[in-house]
This record gives structure tokens, sequence and C-alpha cells, in this order.
């Protein structure tokens, strides 16, 4: 039986088959011959395509400051060359291409995490940023990659960067978008976000001056319980670290922490409030029956911002998830 023919090299072969007189023909030829130097393996790629694999290692060759110059194939542009520009694009690829789950665990396979992960702690915010992202696209949804990431052990930078005063708020927006992606579903991770003091940290950011960064806080916080193996436990955690306390308190107008650089904002944000009351319904689904559920206080209080969204022209419990039976519930389970 004859071996089977790479596909690329039959396409090959039909085009110079069927190529115009003299033209890609005498090319072809004239590569058998030797007599084309110019068309090296590296022209040969630009002009068929790379692989992702390729085009993942040109990224990190820009960022890292080498880089194969895209338009001149096979030129080495000096790191003098490369533009903070060129980076951030270069970075904006690379996140692009790690939304492909094989790409994304390729990250192990060709060594790129560590690479990607100094950059973590680089003094460009911007930088620190794009890295955040690519590690939170990567991550997400991913077992693989989340125990490659997690290997590296990346949480205690990733809730430096949280709790950073230096770091913009955009990205510690994607330093918590990291955590998110690396902690869902993954119990090894949130364990080692416990030792960390990490719901120490959760509190905080549920004080934070950004709305949206305690409304990710509340959402993650919301995945966490859903997916818990021991929602009481996690309960009693956040319990003890003031994280539920400090949530239900922000979903009510008379207890919330006013938010904005200077606290001049009192209102309840839609977007966390709705957020916080699935955390809190997620909370009673899993502890029903069970000993580790809500006290009477907690119930309480969270029955004033049951109250109060209701009370919000235009609200229903579909902005929390809920048909009307399943509110109707949630709210009898809080009264007992």
């Amino acid at each position: 039986m004859p071996r089977a023919q790479d596909p690329t090299q039959s396409l090959l072969r039909w085009g110079i088959q069927n190529a115009a007189p003299g033209s890609l023909a005498e090319t072809a030829q004239e590569i058998k011959d030797g007599k084309r130097p110019d068309l090296s393996t590296d022209v040969l790629k630009h002009i068929m395509g790379q692989s992702d694999a390729d085009k993942m290692r040109e990224c990190v060759m820009v960022i890292e400051g080498t880089w194969v110059d895209r338009d001149n194939v096979g030129e080495l542009k000096n790191a003098s060359d490369i533009t903070d520009d060129d980076r951030y694009r270069a970075w904006e690829d690379l996140e692009m291409l790690v939304q492909d789950l094989d790409n994304a665990n390729d990250l192990q396979n060709m060594g790129l995490w560590p690479v990607i992960l100094k950059y973590l702690s680089h003094d460009d915010d911007e930088q620190v940023m794009f890295a955040c992202w690519v590690c939170g696209t990567a991550t997400q949804n991913n077992p693989k990659a989340q125990k490659a990431f997690f290997d590296q052990d990346p949480l205690p930078t990733i809730s430096s960067i949280i709790q950073s005063s230096t770091a913009s708020p955009g990205t510690r927006a994607k330093a918590m978008y990291a955590l998110s992606s690396s902690l869902k579903h993954w119990d090894a991770a949130v364990q080692r976000f416990s030792e960390l003091g990490g719901w120490d940290t959760l509190t905080q950011t549920l004080q934070d001056p950004s709305l949206k960064m305690r409304s990710k806080t509340a959402f993650l916080l919301s995945q966490l319980m859903s997916q818990s193996n021991s929602p009481s436990t996690l309960l009693v955690s956040l319990r003890s670290a003031s994280t539920l306390s400090t949530l239900i308190d922000a979903l009510h107008s008379s207890t919330a922490v006013p938010s904005g650089p200077s606290g001049e904002r009192g209102d309840i944000d839609p977007d966390l409030r709705d957020k916080g009351l699935r955390f809190l319904a997620n909370v009673v689904e899993r502890t029903q029956g069970t000993d580790g559920g809500l006290t009477r206080q907690e119930k309480d209080q969270a029955l004033k911002a049951v109250d109060e969204a209701e009370k919000t022209e235009g609200w229903t419990p579909e902005d929390v998830g809920m048909a009307a039976d399943e509110w109707a519930q949630f709210k009898r389970a809080l009264k007992a």
C-alpha cells in the first residue's frame, strides 16, 4: 500500500502542475535545481502561513525583545527596534490565540508559562495587564491549562496585583479575571487561595472603590459556592473572613460602603446587587437541609436586600436568573 501523502504537499503539487506556463512551474524547477536560494524555509513558511504554535512563539519573541519581522521574512529585529506598541500587539495576538483550548494547552508543551508569568511582576502596568488577560483566557474552562498554571504557583502574585494600590483599575480587573478562571472547578487552587488568606482579599475587593471589582468578586463567590464540594465549609470560611457579611451589607443601601475614588456614590449598583443575590440563592440551595446554612441574622439582612430589589422599578427575578417560583422558594427559605 502506498504511503499516505501530506495533503499540503499534494496541494503544492496541484498548484505547480496547474500554474500558468513560465510562472510557478518554472519557479518550482528552479527550486529543485537549487537556483533559488532566496526562497528559504522561512520564506516558504511565510507564503504558506504559520502554524498557531509558530505564531505563539513569535508573539513571545516580540514580547521578549527578539522579533522575526513579518514584512521581511527571516530578518531579526534588534530589541531596540521593538516598540511598546509592538509588544502590546503581540500580547493581544497571544490572548486571541489561547482562546483555542489546544493552543492554551500548548503553552505548557512549549515551555511558555514561565515566560508569561514573569510579566505579572513587570514594572510596565500595561504588560502586567496583558499577562493577566492571557492567563485568564488560557485557563478559563480548561482543566489541563489550569493545572499547568497552578503548578507555577502564580496565586500569590495574582493576589498581590488585586490588592495593589499602584496597579491600574484595568490591570486589577484582569487580575481578578485570571483568579476567577484559575479557581473555578479546581479545588487545589481554591485550597491554595484559602491558605494565602484569599477570603480576606475578597472581603477587601467587596469594599473596593471600583464597582467593577465588587461585581467581579460577587460573581466569583457565586460561582465558587455553586461548584464547591463542601458548600457549608466554604460558607464557614467566608463568614470567618467577614466576606459573607460584607457582601450582604453591599446589597442594601443603608449598609453598603460608598463607592467611587472619593466615596461619592452611595447607590446600589444593579449588577453587583444581582450577582450578590445570585450568590445568596446559591448558598440557600447548596446548604438547604444542613446545619451549615445562613444564620437567622444573616437571613434577616438578606431579606432587606431582597425587599429593596423588589421595590426597584423594572426589576424582576429574571435579573438574578431565576423564575418566579424559584424566587418565591428562595424567599421562603430566608424567612424560615
